[in-house]
Protein backbone atom coordinates (compact mmCIF):
# COMPACT_ATOMS: atom_id res chain seq x y z
CA UNK A 1 0.00 0.00 0.00
CA UNK A 2 2.83 2.39 0.83
CA UNK A 3 4.35 1.82 -2.63
CA UNK A 4 1.03 2.64 -4.29
CA UNK A 5 0.65 5.81 -2.24
CA UNK A 6 4.19 6.93 -3.10
CA UNK A 7 3.57 6.29 -6.79
CA UNK A 8 0.31 8.22 -6.61
CA UNK A 9 2.08 11.12 -4.91
CA UNK A 10 4.78 11.16 -7.61
CA UNK A 11 2.16 11.13 -10.37
CA UNK A 12 0.31 13.96 -8.66
CA UNK A 13 3.53 15.99 -8.46
CA UNK A 14 4.35 15.30 -12.11
CA UNK A 15 0.84 16.29 -13.09
CA UNK A 16 1.21 19.52 -11.11
CA UNK A 17 4.46 20.42 -12.86
CA UNK A 18 2.99 19.47 -16.22
CA UNK A 19 -0.08 21.63 -15.62
CA UNK A 20 2.12 24.57 -14.75
CA UNK A 21 4.22 24.07 -17.86
CA UNK A 22 1.10 23.84 -20.01
CA UNK A 23 -0.27 27.03 -18.49
CA UNK A 24 3.04 28.86 -18.92
CA UNK A 25 2.31 29.93 -22.48
CA UNK A 26 -0.95 31.54 -21.34
CA UNK A 27 0.55 33.27 -18.31
CA UNK A 28 1.54 36.89 -17.90
CA UNK A 29 5.22 36.12 -18.53
CA UNK A 30 4.62 36.62 -22.25
CA UNK A 31 4.22 40.33 -21.51
CA UNK A 32 7.81 40.75 -20.30
CA UNK A 33 9.69 37.64 -21.44
CA UNK A 34 11.24 37.67 -24.89
CA UNK A 35 12.21 34.16 -25.99
CA UNK A 36 14.94 33.37 -28.49
CA UNK A 37 14.23 31.19 -31.53
CA UNK A 38 13.86 27.60 -30.36
CA UNK A 39 13.52 28.58 -26.69
CA UNK A 40 10.49 27.14 -24.91
CA UNK A 41 9.00 27.71 -21.45
CA UNK A 42 9.24 24.59 -19.29
CA UNK A 43 7.93 25.88 -15.96
CA UNK A 44 6.57 29.12 -14.55
CA UNK A 45 5.71 30.00 -10.96
CA UNK A 46 5.62 32.64 -8.26
CA UNK A 47 6.14 32.82 -4.50
CA UNK A 48 3.39 31.05 -2.63
CA UNK A 49 0.93 33.15 -0.67
CA UNK A 50 1.45 30.76 2.25
CA UNK A 51 4.65 32.60 3.08
CA UNK A 52 2.48 35.44 4.39
CA UNK A 53 1.32 33.16 7.23
CA UNK A 54 4.58 33.74 9.08
CA UNK A 55 4.32 37.50 8.61
CA UNK A 56 0.72 37.61 9.83
CA UNK A 57 1.39 35.38 12.84
CA UNK A 58 4.41 37.46 13.80
CA UNK A 59 2.39 40.66 13.48
CA UNK A 60 -0.45 39.33 15.67
CA UNK A 61 1.97 38.11 18.34
CA UNK A 62 3.77 41.45 18.45
CA UNK A 63 0.65 43.64 18.57
CA UNK A 64 1.18 44.41 22.30
CA UNK A 65 4.58 45.87 21.36
CA UNK A 66 3.08 48.11 18.62
CA UNK A 67 5.59 46.81 16.08
CA UNK A 68 3.07 44.10 15.31
CA UNK A 69 0.64 46.75 14.05
CA UNK A 70 3.32 48.08 11.72
CA UNK A 71 3.97 44.57 10.38
CA UNK A 72 0.26 44.04 9.72
CA UNK A 73 -0.06 47.42 8.03
CA UNK A 74 2.75 46.55 5.61
CA UNK A 75 1.45 43.04 4.87
CA UNK A 76 -0.44 44.24 1.74
CA UNK A 77 2.93 45.24 0.30
CA UNK A 78 4.13 41.67 0.82
CA UNK A 79 1.10 40.46 -1.10
CA UNK A 80 1.80 42.88 -3.95
CA UNK A 81 5.40 41.68 -3.99
CA UNK A 82 4.18 38.12 -4.47
CA UNK A 83 1.83 39.07 -7.29
CA UNK A 84 4.55 41.02 -9.10
CA UNK A 85 7.18 38.26 -8.95
CA UNK A 86 7.55 35.58 -11.60
CA UNK A 87 9.94 32.65 -11.89
CA UNK A 88 10.47 31.06 -15.30
CA UNK A 89 12.44 28.02 -16.44
CA UNK A 90 13.02 27.57 -20.17
CA UNK A 91 15.03 24.98 -22.04
CA UNK A 92 17.90 27.49 -22.15
CA UNK A 93 17.75 29.87 -19.18
CA UNK A 94 16.24 30.73 -15.80
CA UNK A 95 14.46 34.07 -15.27
CA UNK A 96 13.34 36.07 -12.25
CA UNK A 97 11.08 39.10 -12.67
CA UNK A 98 10.40 41.40 -9.70
CA UNK A 99 9.10 44.87 -9.07
CA UNK A 100 5.91 46.71 -8.18
CA UNK A 101 6.51 50.22 -9.53
CA UNK A 102 9.44 49.22 -11.74
CA UNK A 103 10.48 45.92 -13.26
CA UNK A 104 13.77 44.12 -12.69
CA UNK A 105 14.56 41.00 -14.72
CA UNK A 106 17.47 38.68 -13.94
CA UNK A 107 18.51 35.63 -15.94
CA UNK A 108 21.08 32.85 -15.85
CA UNK A 109 21.88 30.57 -18.78
CA UNK A 110 21.70 26.85 -18.08
CA UNK A 111 25.28 26.24 -19.21
CA UNK A 112 26.56 28.69 -16.56
CA UNK A 113 24.81 27.05 -13.61
CA UNK A 114 27.34 25.50 -11.22
CA UNK A 115 25.15 24.58 -8.27
CA UNK A 116 21.56 24.65 -7.01
CA UNK A 117 20.63 24.55 -3.33
CA UNK A 118 17.30 23.88 -1.63
CA UNK A 119 16.49 25.55 1.69
CA UNK A 120 13.41 25.74 3.90
CA UNK A 121 12.48 28.10 6.69
CA UNK A 122 10.44 27.04 9.72
CA UNK A 123 7.18 28.04 8.05
CA UNK A 124 8.32 26.52 4.77
CA UNK A 125 8.84 23.17 6.49
CA UNK A 126 5.41 23.36 8.10
CA UNK A 127 3.52 24.52 5.00
CA UNK A 128 5.44 22.80 2.20
CA UNK A 129 7.36 25.51 0.37
CA UNK A 130 11.03 26.30 -0.02
CA UNK A 131 13.70 28.35 -1.76
CA UNK A 132 15.98 27.33 -4.62
CA UNK A 133 19.29 29.21 -4.81
CA UNK A 134 21.17 29.10 -8.12
CA UNK A 135 24.87 29.97 -8.34
CA UNK A 136 27.27 30.08 -11.28
CA UNK A 137 30.96 29.25 -11.57
CA UNK A 138 33.16 31.82 -9.86
CA UNK A 139 30.37 33.48 -7.91
CA UNK A 140 30.61 33.95 -4.14
CA UNK A 141 26.90 33.33 -3.53
CA UNK A 142 23.56 32.80 -5.19
CA UNK A 143 23.15 34.68 -8.47
CA UNK A 144 19.37 34.31 -8.50
CA UNK A 145 16.87 32.47 -6.34
CA UNK A 146 13.33 31.17 -6.57
CA UNK A 147 12.05 32.22 -3.14
CA UNK A 148 9.23 30.44 -1.33
CA UNK A 149 7.90 28.31 -4.17
CA UNK A 150 5.62 25.32 -3.72
CA UNK A 151 7.05 21.87 -4.52
CA UNK A 152 10.53 23.42 -4.43
CA UNK A 153 12.28 20.04 -4.43
CA UNK A 154 10.46 19.00 -7.59
CA UNK A 155 11.18 22.33 -9.25
CA UNK A 156 14.87 21.90 -8.44
CA UNK A 157 14.84 18.43 -10.01
CA UNK A 158 13.13 19.89 -13.07
CA UNK A 159 15.89 22.49 -13.39
CA UNK A 160 18.53 19.75 -13.13
CA UNK A 161 16.75 17.68 -15.78
CA UNK A 162 16.51 20.59 -18.22
CA UNK A 163 20.15 21.44 -17.56
CA UNK A 164 21.23 17.87 -18.36
CA UNK A 165 19.23 17.88 -21.58
CA UNK A 166 20.72 21.25 -22.55
CA UNK A 167 24.27 20.01 -21.92
CA UNK A 168 23.62 16.71 -23.71
CA UNK A 169 22.49 18.13 -27.02
CA UNK A 170 20.26 21.16 -26.64
CA UNK A 171 22.82 23.93 -26.90
CA UNK A 172 22.08 27.30 -28.43
CA UNK A 173 23.79 26.33 -31.67
CA UNK A 174 22.50 22.76 -31.67
CA UNK A 175 26.01 21.28 -31.39
CA UNK A 176 25.77 19.88 -27.90
CA UNK A 177 25.70 22.83 -25.55
CA UNK A 178 28.41 24.66 -23.66
CA UNK A 179 29.76 21.58 -21.92
CA UNK A 180 30.58 19.94 -25.24
CA UNK A 181 32.40 23.06 -26.43
CA UNK A 182 34.45 23.15 -23.25
CA UNK A 183 35.33 19.44 -23.65
CA UNK A 184 36.47 20.02 -27.24
CA UNK A 185 38.58 23.00 -26.15
CA UNK A 186 40.08 20.89 -23.37
CA UNK A 187 41.01 18.08 -25.75
CA UNK A 188 42.58 20.56 -28.18
CA UNK A 189 44.59 22.16 -25.38
CA UNK A 190 45.80 18.74 -24.19
CA UNK A 191 46.95 17.82 -27.71
CA UNK A 192 48.89 21.09 -28.03
CA UNK A 193 50.54 20.55 -24.66
CA UNK A 194 51.53 17.00 -25.64
CA UNK A 195 53.14 18.23 -28.85
CA UNK A 196 55.09 20.87 -26.94
CA UNK A 197 56.29 18.26 -24.45
CA UNK A 198 57.47 15.92 -27.24
CA UNK A 199 59.35 18.79 -28.92
CA UNK A 200 61.06 19.68 -25.64
CA UNK A 201 62.09 16.05 -25.08
CA UNK A 202 63.56 15.84 -28.59
CA UNK A 203 65.52 19.05 -28.09
CA UNK A 204 66.85 17.79 -24.75
CA UNK A 205 67.92 14.47 -26.28
CA UNK A 206 69.75 16.21 -29.14
CA UNK A 207 71.55 18.48 -26.66
CA UNK A 208 72.65 15.46 -24.58
CA UNK A 209 73.90 13.68 -27.73
CA UNK A 210 76.01 16.72 -28.66
CA UNK A 211 77.51 16.91 -25.18
CA UNK A 212 78.28 13.17 -25.25
CA UNK A 213 79.95 13.49 -28.67
CA UNK A 214 82.19 16.34 -27.45
CA UNK A 215 83.18 14.36 -24.37
CA UNK A 216 84.10 11.38 -26.57
CA UNK A 217 86.20 13.60 -28.86
CA UNK A 218 88.15 14.95 -25.88
CA UNK A 219 88.69 11.46 -24.51
CA UNK A 220 90.04 10.23 -27.88
CA UNK A 221 92.40 13.22 -28.11
CA UNK A 222 93.86 12.55 -24.69
CA UNK A 223 94.36 8.87 -25.54
CA UNK A 224 96.36 9.78 -28.68
CA UNK A 225 98.61 12.18 -26.76
CA UNK A 226 99.41 9.82 -23.89
CA UNK A 227 101.78 7.29 -25.76
CA UNK A 228 103.99 10.09 -27.14
CA UNK A 229 104.37 11.68 -23.77
CA UNK A 230 105.32 8.34 -22.23
CA UNK A 231 108.03 7.68 -24.91
CA UNK A 232 109.56 11.12 -24.47
CA UNK A 233 109.75 10.54 -20.76
CA UNK A 234 111.49 7.18 -21.20
CA UNK A 235 114.13 8.63 -23.61
CA UNK A 236 114.87 11.43 -21.21
CA UNK A 237 115.35 8.96 -18.36
CA UNK A 238 117.74 6.81 -20.49
CA UNK A 239 119.85 9.83 -21.47
CA UNK A 240 120.26 10.87 -17.86
CA UNK A 241 121.51 7.42 -16.86
CA UNK A 242 124.06 7.31 -19.74
CA UNK A 243 125.37 10.71 -18.80
CA UNK A 244 125.95 9.57 -15.25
Amino acid sequence: MSGDSDASAERATDDSLTDRAAAAADSDVSEWLSLEPGEEVVWVGEPTKLRMVGTLVTGVVLIPFLIGIVILLFSPLSYLGIKHTDYVVTNRSLYVKQGILSTNIESVDLDRIQNTEFTQSFWGTQLGFGTIEISTAGSSGADISFDDVEDARDVREEISRVQREFGGGGGRDGTGGGNGDRSSDGRAASADQLEELVAELRATREALERVEARMNERSDGRSDDSPGEATDGADAFTSDREGN
